[in-house]
């Protein structure tokens, strides 16, 4: 009986005693296991297997068989973990959902959706880049800031074929005007050419307006200026506008005490004293610059007049504006003949005290109370008021021309007599300020620092928005490879050439001319050295006017121009080297290295990838390594750009990879290296 209990057939396990414990819902079960309908594939004796597990016809789920009570025959089964498998939507299904309007209408809104947030986000990155602020871009060199300055003593350059009297003038300077443009220079400032009196100084002006016929005329400057303009070089005139001749029209009129012109000269009347002989004194002790009384006497008007210079040179009376006028007249007559700038000379003798006092001794020794240095000058030298003068002079300059011309100023005028005291910012009055002494002041023997010290102190005192001006030898000085030496010509014109400003070169100097053979008052007065022909190639007469330099035999244009390497060529080179970014918009960072041996700087435009530009001279007699770690925007490697005709070490030659850390210089040589800045 137990026997056949224990057999019971499936369908009794199934109605009787067997309970379902469904794990998961019923609907999930097969429908079969729910029906009491016998399976037709015999699957019910197979129910449960050796592992007490349930299985039916569907892989979705799994019975197991549990025992409750093994004496009555009770069982429970679980079904357990029914498992359905996700079979997707069909092709018609999707196909249905695809073309359904609402879906075609979402597709459609994020579709324009999506171009019109990209539209917006280009429109927006277009007007930040349009609209964000930019680094102001610097404002585009003039002429006269981009190249260097050519300086031609007329009378000393070329003696003209036609003439052949020893006297340079202006067709033996146009015949030599390619010379000058294959230089590379954009501004040549020609020497006073002005109509002087035939017996008195080169400054005793009869007539402003006109050419000397030493030089030769109006017609010969015309010419010249054409030809200038032709090869793209301008032409800067200079002039001494604080006298005239004693044989000027001006001073003619009044010394006779004529109405128009009788304040058009400083004039002192009604003598306070006489000598013992009868004779009127100076009103005071006011000396010339050439020694003795700066008053003379007229004997025509029964006054004194003054004179700073020359007894033929009467100084004018620029508190008059009648005079002030004259000279924009003068300036707008050279201005339509096509000049394009004006160099005024000793413009710091423009104005005197009005009050006439004496001035104060300052007694240095040697210096007697009749020399002109024996005084202070404070009544007579660089008075208030200059600065209107130039003002007015500037105006015709710049509005006559559109500001494409320039008025620079010579000499030794105080910075304070530039600077337009009615203005609220401290810009100097005239486009070149060529006042700069400092590589005068250098001696033979001097070292990196004495050199770096010149610079910065003349630096340092110049106002702001001032161009610095770099001229190695002022004409009336000594030229440096007579001052110092000849070792120091490519080096010295490297770092005026190549500084923050513009270059003056006074002719001979891309050569390195040395001062005229001889004893002789200015000593940079001497032929310009063309060959080593006779008289340097300058003229065929046979007595030229000026000198022959001490080197012609071996300096010359001819020879430097076949010479690779030499002064010449290094100077061309200096010239194209301006031209780049770096130099004339460029940053620059000064350094004195190797105890006081190396005098360096650095010039950089961090914009557009631009190269640094490094030059260091050597001022010692030997031979030395060194490195520029000092510098901070200088990397380890440098690429030799120019060195001077005296580098001399073997190697070491343009285009040559060098290391900051361990650079050879040769004994008073010099070079210009490229670097790619080395960012902070």
């Amino acid at each position: 009986m137990a026997m056949e209990d224990d057999k019971q057939s499936p369908k009794e396990l199934r109605d009787g005693n067997i309970q379902l414990a469904l794990k998961e819902s019923g609907d999930h079960l097969p429908d079969r296991m729910l029906k009491d309908e016998e399976p037709d594939d015999g699957a019910d004796e197979k129910l449960v297997n050796e592992d007490g597990l349930l299985k039916t016809n569907h892989d979705c789920s799994e019975v197991k068989y549990i025992s409750v009570d093994s004496q009555n025959g009770d069982a429970k089964v679980d079904v357990e973990n029914v498992k359905i498998a996700f079979a997707g939507m069909g092709k018609e299904e999707l196909m249905k959902f695809a073309n359904d309007p609402f879906w075609v209408r979402l597709r459609w809104f994020l579709f324009v959706l999506f171009w019109l947030l990209w539209i917006a986000m280009l429109a927006g990155a277009i007007i930040i880049i349009v609209m964000a602020p930019k680094c102001a871009s610097p404002a585009p060199l003039k002429w006269w800031e981009q190249s260097p300055l050519y300086q031609v003593f007329v009378p000393a350059f070329k003696d003209g074929e036609e003439t052949g009297d020893g006297i340079g003038d202006l067709k033996g300077l146009q015949s030599k005007l390619d010379y000058i443009k294959d230089l590379g220079v954009k501004g040549v400032a020609l020497s006073s050419i002005l109509k002087v009196s035939t017996d008195g100084s080169d400054e005793a002006v009869e007539d402003f307006k006109d050419i000397d016929p030493r030089y030769g005329t109006l017609a010969d400057f015309e010419a010249l200026v054409a030809s200038l303009k032709s090869m793209g070089l301008h032409l800067v005139l200079s002039f001494v506008p604080n006298h005239s001749s004693r044989r000027h029209p001006w001073f003619v009129k009044s010394e006779s005490n004529d109405t128009q012109y009788k304040d058009y000269y400083i004039w002192s009347s009604d003598p306070q004293k006489y000598d013992s002989e009868g004779k009127p004194e100076p009103p005071n002790n006011w000396k010339s610059v050439r020694g003795g009384s700066a008053w003379e006497w007229s004997e025509g008007r029964k006054a004194f007049y003054l004179h700073q210079f020359g007894v033929d040179e009467p100084d004018l009376n620029f508190t008059n504006p009648a005079v002030v006028e004259e000279f924009k007249e003068i300036f707008m007559f050279w201005l339509d003949l096509g000049v394009s700038g004006l160099q005024l000379e000793k413009v710091e003798y423009l104005l005197e005290d009005p009050s006439r006092q004496d001035e104060v001794p300052r007694a240095p020794p040697g210096a007697t109370h009749d020399e002109y240095d024996f005084y202070n000058h404070a009544r007579t030298v660089n008075q208030p008021g200059i600065e209107d003068v130039l003002a007015d002079w500037k105006k015709v300059v710049l509005n006559y021309t559109d500001g494409t011309k320039m008025l620079s100023v010579v000499g030794n005028v105080l910075v304070e007599s530039l600077v337009d005291q009615k203005s609220n910012t401290s810009d100097v009055l005239v486009d070149l300020l060529q006042t700069n002494k400092g590589f005068l002041l250098l001696k033979n023997g001097f070292n990196a620092s004495d050199l770096s010290k010149a610079i910065e102190k003349y630096l340092d005192k110049l106002p702001n928005n001032t161009r610095p001006t770099w001229q190695l030898t002022p004409p009336l000085s000594s030229r440096v490879a007579s001052r110092l030496s000849s070792d120091f010509v490519d080096g010295l014109n490297m770092i005026a050439m190549l500084l923050p400003g513009t270059p003056i070169t006074l002719y001979g100097e891309e050569i390195g001319m040395a001062d005229a053979s001889g004893i002789v008052e200015h000593p940079t007065r001497c032929v310009m050295s063309w060959s080593n022909a006779t008289n340097a190639g300058f003229s065929d007469s046979a007595a030229p006017a000026y000198p022959t330099s001490n080197n012609y035999e071996t300096v010359n244009v001819n020879s430097e121009a076949s010479m690779a390497g030499s002064s010449l060529s290094v100077y061309k080179e200096l010239v194209e080297a301006r031209s780049t970014p770096s130099i004339m918009y460029g940053t620059s960072e000064l350094a004195v290295i190797s105890n006081d041996t190396v005098f360096a700087f650095t010039r950089i435009w961090i914009k557009s990838g631009n190269p640094g530009y490094l030059v260091a001279l050597n001022t010692a007699d030997k031979e030395i390594t060194v490195s520029f770690n000092k510098l901070k925007h200088v990397p380890e490697e440098l690429n030799v750009l120019i060195k001077s005709s005296n580098f001399n070490i073997s190697g070491i030659r343009a285009k040559s990879k060098l290391n900051r850390d361990s650079v050879q210089l040769s004994a008073r040589g010099a070079l210009v290296a490229t670097f790619v800045p080395k960012l902070e």
